[in-house]
């Protein structure tokens, strides 16, 4: 009977393996924990929205000031 043998790097594969668990899990808690700040965002954003349009209140759209082309006669077939 022989007695099998493990790969040297055996061990280390293992604690990589359970390292990257413990670290994804650490991120997935932190992740949690950062979700409570949405409403808080939410609200800064759309105050931010609201200082947007005061600002922009009679600012006319580039594409409103340009004027238009003047038309092309058009020769031949393009």
């Amino acid at each position: 009977m022989s007695r099998r043998r493990k790969h040297p790097l055996a061990a280390f594969v293992l604690w990589l393996g359970v390292s990257l668990a413990c670290s994804l899990l650490a991120l997935a808690l932190v992740l949690l924990g950062t979700y409570d700040h949405g409403d808080q965002l939410d609200n800064a954003h759309r105050a931010g929205m609201v200082l947007g349009q005061q600002l922009c209140q009679g600012f006319r759209a580039e594409a409103e000031r340009a004027p238009s082309p003047a038309a092309r006669r058009q020769k031949g077939l393009l």
